[in-house]
């Protein structure tokens, strides 16, 4: 799930208009809608500020994980990518197994 996702989840279940949640944040409607539609990334502070405007709590868990060589090789090969690439790619495969 992206951060957009969550923050329009969020707003929703939540029951707010973005300019609603825009208030709460201390924020202009339009950034809250650039965060919606993927147009700006907010930091993670940011996501979880809006999380907690709209009455919510984000959760974030690391597990453990079944050890996969095509997978170890393929995080090895995007640590050497900046940070969006890596997001790019991951949204673009995601794409292709929908």
């Amino acid at each position: 799930m992206t951060a957009a996702q969550i923050i329009r989840e969020a707003r929703l279940r939540a029951g707010l208009t973005q300019s609603e949640l825009a208030a709460r944040l201390g924020r202009e409607r339009a950034q809250v809608a650039r965060w919606e539609v993927g147009g700006q990334e907010p930091s993670f502070e940011n996501l979880r500020a809006v999380v907690e405007a709209c009455g919510f709590v984000l959760r974030i868990e690391i597990g453990e994980r079944e050890e996969t060589p095509a997978l170890d090789a393929e995080l090895e090969t995007s640590l050497l990518e900046a940070p969006q690439q890596r997001v790019q790619a991951l949204l673009e495969r995601l794409e292709g197994q929908a």
